[in-house]
């Protein structure tokens, strides 16, 4: 899974060299013949590139505007580097409905499965643009997740400009420091969590 801080680099806009390097790692994984399902933000940061950056609330339907505009500008994006390697990619846009309705998941599944079997790359990404609340999976993190369980998916990697969990946030205290090993999760744990720090992304702890 990667978030949209690491498609920008923390700036506004996608920069195609830093999605360039992702691709050329997934491309060398799949040349060594493993499976590969990638599920990506970035949409919206697309969108809002695509309209000159304007001035938006944070309400659903810019959100939702936001990513109309910008899935296909993303999706072009991921085409184009993949077909350097000759990795053929497919876009697959899901909500919480297509991974709970038991029909809608078995359909979702296979056709993932059957993409993975002819060696194209999934991508995929929450349907913003038409997902109403309680059918919102909520943010890529949570995606990634449930594509991977209901796949069976041997490892699950979360791309993040990160290094992992804080006592706190580092951007905010500077005394947080790193939980380099997490035994239990409990309610402690969970305190840890905190919003976004980012107009871009809608992810995070």
């Amino acid at each position: 899974k990667i978030g949209t801080s690491s498609l920008t680099g923390g700036t506004p806009a996608l920069q195609r060299p830093r999605m360039l390097e992702l691709v050329q790692q997934i491309a060398r994984i799949h040349a060594h013949g493993i499976e590969i399902i990638l599920v990506t933000s970035g949409a919206q940061a697309a969108g809002r590139e695509r309209l000159g950056f304007p001035s938006l609330d944070r309400s659903v339907p810019a959100k939702q505007m936001l990513s109309a505009v910008g899935q296909s500008r993303l999706m072009h994006y991921y085409s184009q580097l993949f077909e350097i390697y000759e990795i053929v990619v497919a876009q697959i846009l899901l909500t919480r409905d297509d991974l709970t309705n038991r029909t809608r998941y078995l359909n979702a599944r296979d056709t993932i499965v059957e993409l993975i079997g002819r060696r194209i790359i999934p991508i995929i990404n929450e349907n913003d643009t038409i997902a109403t609340k309680e059918f919102r999976v909520g943010d890529n993190d949570n995606l990634a997740a449930m594509v991977a369980s209901s796949l069976e998916a041997d490892l699950l990697v979360m791309l993040t400009d990160q290094p992992g969990l804080f006592t706190a946030d580092p951007r905010r205290d500077p005394n947080a420091h790193l939980l380099r090993d997490i035994e239990r999760i409990d309610e402690s744990v969970y305190a840890l969590a905190g919003g976004t720090a980012s107009r871009l992304g809608t992810g995070g702890m």
